[in-house]
Parts: C-alpha cells; structure tokens; sequence
C-alpha cells in the first residue's frame, strides 16, 4: 500500500491528468491513472504539481534589518557599512528570531530546499552559525537548510578570518564562500576558499563580479581555479550582474567556459535591479544576468531572493516563485515555454544549481512537492498563487488557502 496518491493533478510539460504515488519519502510512480491502495488519496482536481521551491541564496541573519537601519542613500557602499555596524550588536536569539519567520514562510510558500550564506569574520565571530545550526535541524522535517559559510567583509584584509571559517566549517557548514570584489586581493580570497573547500571536501558558492563599476571580470579567476583544483560542477556563482552589460558574443565565450568548468549561475534579480547601474544616466541595464542566454549554451542557471527586507534588499517576503515572476518581467519571458523555464529555476534547475540532483516529479525523485492553485505554468508565473499544499519527504507539512473574499457595495451618495 503506498502512503499516498495524489490524484488529477496536471504537471509541467506533460498533457492531460496524472496520479503520482508517494512512498517513504519518495515518488514511486507517475501515471495518467492508478488503482494502487494508498493511505492517502488527494484530489488535485487539475491543479498543478510541481517539485518543492529551491531558494539558493538567501541570507538569514541580514534578513528584516531594515527597521532597525531605514536606508538614508540606498547604494551599496552604505547596505555594506550600516549592516557592518548593525553585526556589532547582533546576539544569537535575534538572529534566531529573524531566521524563524523567514523559515517558517519559507516552508508554506513551498520551498522544501534552501541554501543560507552565514557571515563569519572577526566582529560577528560564529555567531550566525552558533545560531543557524540548531534551526537547521529543527526545521529538518519542513525544509533542507544548507549553511555556506561566508565571507562578507573580504579575508585578506581580515585577520583571523581565514580561521574564522574553517572553525564554522568544522561546526557543520555545508558550503563554503566569500565575495571576493570587497577584498584588496581577489585572486588570494578565491585561492583561500577552494583550499578550504579541498580540506572540507565542500562546495564553493562566491557571490561575484556584482559591483556597479567598470573592473574587469573575476570570473575568469574562478574558472581558473575550478578547473584547477577539478571542481567541476561543485562551483555556485550568485549575482554575476556584470553579465548583462556583455555584447552577445563575449557573453557565449564566457558561458563555454561556464559550461566546460561546471559552475552555475543564480541570478537575483530583486537585489541586482535595486543595486545595480547606478551610473547609467540614460539607456539604464538592467543588472540581472542573461539567464535564458546561458541556459541556451548549456549552463545551469536559476534565480532566488537573497535578501529580505534590509538595506541590500528593501523589499520582498521570502517568496520565491515572486522572485520568477520579478525574472520573467525582467528577462521578457512571455510565452508557454519560457514561463516553464521561469518555473524550472526555482525548482528543479534551481535544485541542481546548489548540489541536489534527482530533483523533479519523477520515480525516484524525493517527494518534495507543491501544489499550486493553478493549472499550468504560466498562470503559476503571472499570480505566484497564495494557494500551495506542501509535501516534504511525502508528508503534509504546510497548506495555505484564501478562505474568503468579502466586498461591500458602496453607499450611494447625491
């Protein structure tokens, strides 16, 4: 008997109505119908199904900043020292405190799999991780939490910091990373990270060649290094803003390269619109990284929210399938398939882009599914529907619905 079917429900890319059983954890079967016995049966009446959210780049302890510290210019030089100076006063329960309402969101908008920097350096110390690592476990049952350890400040220009972060590697980080535009040596900063990815045996994730300025790309320097240290397929680059700035033919050169190393590449486009091309006084870029170009050339690409409500990030709930909606304006993805596509990057392209693979509404995939209150992906797109039922590993863990709509007639006046 399996523990449960989920009945009429429509899938991605697939015509018609389809039943998918669930058993320990994981998806036994799809067929158009089934008469196997289960525990459970759910009728999705027409509704689509898809893989759990994936929200690959999110920062749980610089999340909700923003009322503590309002933004008096809004650029990046003062997000970098307001939230250096909000760090001096962070304690472990309000970082907690913060974590705990983007998770438990998290896991009713439907995002079963998250990856969090964790900001390690000399002023904050392990704190985010002393914090971050207990909630990993507590919320186990409703959501995956990787802690990619992270170096904001730079490391070459922070004693101890190096150190720094191969002690919260050996507390339990998954990832290990940095940014190294804010560091005077790059080269060094990146060096560093993969000789403490090859000690922990971990994935790399920098967030890169993100500043609104006329430098030239540190990209190549990863690529170097990847292919160097063969890690290959184990390298994550967030933002990548600079990319949108490229003409056509440097951008396929960069993306074979891309492609050859392994490397993946997570757009964020609420953060990248708000920050980037300040400079540009006519003809503004739009700072988000090409991601329908790359896919095209055979790089894995998704997209994912970053930050939530501070000084980097003033907007946003932690929603990501908003944040597909935000890259589809963005990227003028309109039709059928690229609304697929849009849906792909926060699920299953989205999953690979951080390391999980077998991801997906398949036999064998983890039962990690959403149920989404339309019937297809562009309505999924255009509304980012409130209405989602939540399974992690095959279990019911969150269900949200809009119970009720009231108007009033206006009164009539004259």
């Amino acid at each position: 008997m399996m523990d449960c079917v989920i009945e009429n429900a429509a899938l991605v890319g697939r015509p018609g109505r389809w039943a998918i059983a669930l058993q320990d954890g994981h998806i036994a079967d799809v067929q158009p119908t089934m008469r196997a016995p289960a525990q459970t049966i759910i009728n999705a009446a027409g509704h689509l199904l898809i893989p759990g959210l994936v929200d690959g780049h999110i920062h749980l302890d610089k999340a909700f900043l923003l009322q503590q510290a309002p933004a008096q210019v809004g650029d990046f030089a003062e997000a970098l020292a307001t939230t250096l100076q909000l760090k001096q006063q962070y304690t472990i329960e309000d970082i907690q405190e913060r974590s705990r309402t983007v998770l438990e969101r998290a896991i009713a908008f439907g995002i079963t799999a998250m990856r969090s920097h964790v900001e390690v350096d000399p002023i904050l110390g392990l704190k985010s991780m002393e914090a971050l690592l207990p909630l990993k476990r507590e919320y186990a049952t409703g959501i995956t939490l990787q802690l990619a350890v992270f170096a904001q400040e730079g490391i070459t220009n922070q004693p101890g910091t190096e150190k720094l972060l191969r002690q919260a590697m050996a507390m339990g980080g998954d990832v290990i990373g940095s940014a190294p535009y804010v560091d005077p040596d790059p080269q060094r900063n990146i060096a560093i990270i993969f000789d403490i990815a090859e000690e922990f045996d971990c994935d790399v994730d920098f967030h890169l060649d993100f500043l609104d300025n006329d430098d030239p790309l540190q990209l190549p320097l990863v690529v170097a290094e990847t292919q160097k240290r063969q890690w290959q397929g184990r390298v994550c680059l967030g933002h990548m803003t600079k990319l949108a700035g490229l003409s056509p033919e440097q951008l396929q050169a960069i993306a074979a390269d891309l492609q050859s190393a392994g490397i993946s590449i997570l757009a964020l486009p609420a953060s990248d619109l708000y920050m980037m091309s300040r400079q540009d006084t006519y003809n503004v870029r739009r700072g988000v990284a090409p991601l329908h170009q790359l896919a095209d050339w055979g790089v894995t690409v998704g997209t994912a929210t970053n930050n939530i409500q501070n000084l980097f990030t003033p907007f946003g709930d932690g929603d990501v399938l908003k944040i597909a909606t935000l890259l589809a304006n963005v990227l003028q993805l309109g039709t059928s398939a690229q609304h697929e596509f849009c849906l792909d990057l926060v699920t299953r392209q989205g999953a690979k882009a951080i390391g999980i693979d077998n991801y997906g509404v398949e036999p064998g995939c983890a039962a990690d599914l959403v149920l989404l209150g339309v019937n297809s992906a562009s309505a999924a797109i255009a509304t980012a529907t409130p209405h989602r039922t939540v399974f992690k590993a095959g279990k019911l863990v969150a269900q949200t619905q809009l119970q009720s709509q009231t108007f009033w007639e206006a009164v009539a006046t004259g």
